[in-house]
C-alpha cells in the first residue's frame, strides 16, 4: 500500500482565532520529503467560511511531475460548528495541462453540477527542428454520480463531528466530493494494537489520530493516497 504522509494538526478553529495558516510535507517512505502543502481557513463575519490548500511538489518530485501542483478550495457557510459547502473547486497544473473543475452544491435537488475546464499544449516541430507550441482549451459541464454533503476540506474539519468513535479498530465509509470520482468512497480508519502503538511513536502526540484512504491518483500518481492525521 502506497503511503504519502501528512501530519496535520487541526487546531480549535471555532473557538480561537477566525484565520488559520500552515504548511505540511508531504513524504513518502525511503524518499523522504517530496513535497508541501500550504493550508488556510478562513471564517468571515458573516458566517461563511473559505478554505484553501496549494500542494507542490519538491526536489526530485518536481522534475518527475514535470512542475505539477495542485490547489484545492472549499466554499460554504457556518452551522452549528458544522462547515457545510456550496462550493468545491479543484486546479491541477504542470507545464503541458491546466484542468479546472468546480463543483456545485444543490442541496435541494441533491444534486452536484461539475463545471470542467481544461487546457493542453500541442508541441510540433518543423522541418528545422525548431520547437512550435500552441494550446488548445475545452470546457464541459455534467452532474456527479452521487451526492455528498463534504467535500475533501470540509471534512477533515467536521472529522469529530461525523465519526461517531474513535475507539481503536473501528473504520468508517463516506461519500465526498473530491475522493473517488466514481462513487466518493474515503475510508477512516483507527489502527489498533500494534498498529495503534506504532503511529503513536511516529506522531509522537497523545491527541485523537486516524488513517485517511483515498481511492485517487494524486499530485505523485499514487493510486491510494493515506494519510496520518491528528486530530
Amino acid at each position: 500500500m502506497n503511503k504519502i504522509i501528512i501530519v496535520i494538526i487541526f487546531l480549535s478553529i471555532f473557538s480561537n482565532a477566525k484565520t488559520f495558516e500552515a504548511t505540511y510535507k508531504i513524504s513518502y517512505g525511503i524518499f523522504g520529503e517530496l513535497g508541501l502543502a500550504k493550508t488556510s481557513l478562513e471564517i468571515l463575519p458573516n458566517n461563511t467560511y473559505k478554505i484553501k490548500v496549494h500542494a507542490y511538489a519538491t526536489g526530485i518530485a518536481k522534475f518527475l511531475s514535470s512542475n505539477k501542483e495542485e490547489f484545492y478550495e472549499s466554499q460554504g457557510v457556518v452551522r452549528d460548528n458544522l462547515l457545510i459547502p456550496n462550493k468545491y473547486i479543484t486546479v491541477t497544473n504542470n507545464d503541458y495541462k491546466k484542468r479546472k473543475k468546480t463543483y456545485l452544491f444543490n442541496y435541494k435537488k441533491k444534486q452536484i453540477l461539475v463545471k470542467k475546464y481544461e487546457k493542453k499544449v500541442n508541441i510540433k516541430y518543423d522541418e528545422n527542428l525548431k520547437k512550435k507550441e500552441s494550446w488548445k482549451t475545452s470546457e464541459s459541464k455534467e452532474f456527479t454520480n452521487f451526492f455528498a454533503t463534504n467535500d475533501l476540506l470540509s471534512l477533515f474539519f467536521n472529522i469529530t463531528k461525523v465519526v461517531p468513535s474513535f475507539e481503536q479498530g473501528n473504520s468508517y465509509t463516506f461519500k465526498v466530493i473530491g475522493a473517488n470520482k466514481d462513487n466518493g468512497k474515503l475510508d477512516i480508519i483507527i489502527p489498533k494494537n500494534k498498529a495503534y502503538k506504532e503511529l503513536q511513536e511516529a506522531l509522537n502526540t497523545k491527541n485523537k489520530k486516524f488513517i485517511v484512504a483515498i481511492h485517487q491518483k494524486n499530485i505523485f500518481k499514487f493510486k491510494r493516497r493515506t494519510f496520518y492525521i491528528i486530530k
